[in-house]
C-alpha cells in the first residue's frame, strides 16, 4: 500500500496515536489474564506504533515491521523502542520474548501457509511460558462490509480519507478495501490519491487449526470498544506443553 511506503508521513494525520489508548489497555487487560508478569515483548508488524506508546508503559518493547518508512514514523513516536526492519514470517531476532503481540498487520496475509509461518516464527522468539496474541480485524464468522472515514489536522498539514471494505468473491478467503486520501500541505496545496490492499478472511477453526500446528492453543477473547461497533476477538495462542 503507498500509506504504508511513499505516504508514511501521513499516518499520524490519518490515524493518530491517540485513538488507541482504549484498545491498548483492552488487550493488556487479556494478556494479563494470560501472563500477569510480562517483563519482554516484541511486535511483529508494528506499524507507525500507536499500540506500542501505551503499552510500553508496562513492559519494554522490540518493534518490528517491514516498511522502513513506517518505522520510521514509529521512532519519531517511541525513540525509547528498539526498531528492526524485517518481514514477521522470517525475521530473527536472536532473542526471547515473553509475548510476541501481533496486531491488524496479520491481516494483510491472504495465504494460510503464510499465516503458518508467521506462527511458527513467533513460536521461536517466545521463552518457556511466553505467549502469543494476535489481533486480526475480521473472521469469516463476524465480518461484513464497513466503510469508515477520518483524519485530522496538524498545524498547517490535514488528511481526510473514506475507507470501504466488502468481499467480492465468498469462497477466495480475502476482502477488499479501496481508499481515497485528500491532504492538504504546509503550502495549502492539496493532493488526492487512491489505495487498495486485499485482506485474509479465514473462520475462527481454521485460525485454531493453525495455532495448533504451530505449538499452540488458541482462546478467542471478546473485545469490546467503546466507539466502534461490530464483533471482535482477540486470539490469545499458548504454548502446547
Amino acid at each position: 500500500m503507498k500509506l504504508y511506503n511513499e505516504l508514511a508521513s501521513w499516518w499520524p494525520l490519518m490515524s493518530p496515536h491517540t485513538e488507541y489508548e482504549e484498545e491498548a489497555e483492552l488487550y493488556l487487560e487479556i494478556i494479563r489474564r494470560y501472563h500477569p508478569d510480562i517483563q519482554k515483548a516484541v511486535e511483529f508488524g508494528s506499524g507507525g506504533g500507536s499500540n506500542a506508546f501505551y503499552l510500553k508503559r508496562n513492559f519494554s518493547m522490540t518493534l518490528t515491521d517491514l516498511s522502513a518508512e513506517m518505522l520510521e514514523v514509529s521512532r519519531e513516536l517511541n525513540p525509547d523502542c528498539e526498531h528492526i526492519q524485517g518481514d514477521m514470517r522470517y525475521l530473527d531476532l536472536g532473542d526471547e520474548f515473553d509475548l510476541v503481540f501481533i496486531h491488524d498487520a496479520i491481516t494483510h496475509f491472504t495465504d494460510k501457509a503464510d499465516l503458518l509461518e508467521v506462527m511458527q516464527n513467533a513460536k521461536k522468539h517466545l521463552n518457556e511460558k511466553g505467549i502469543l496474541m494476535i489481533m486480526t480485524d475480521q473472521f469469516e464468522e463476524t465480518f461484513k462490509p464497513v466503510t469508515d472515514h477520518g483524519g485530522i489536522d496538524q498545524g498547517e498539514r490535514g488528511m481526510r480519507y473514506l475507507e470501504w471494505t466488502y468481499d467480492s468473491d465468498p469462497d477466495d478467503h480475502k476482502t477488499e478495501t479501496e481508499y481515497v486520501y485528500v491532504m492538504r500541505n504546509e503550502e495549502g496545496g492539496i493532493a488526492r490519491e487512491f489505495d487498495r490492499s486485499e485482506s485474509g478472511l479465514f473462520s475462527m477453526p481454521e485460525w485454531e487449526e493453525l495455532l495448533v500446528q504451530a505449538g499452540f492453543e488458541a482462546h478467542f477473547e471478546r473485545v469490546e470498544y467503546t466507539e466502534v461497533e461490530g464483533n471482535y476477538f482477540a486470539i490469545v495462542a499458548t504454548q502446547l506443553q
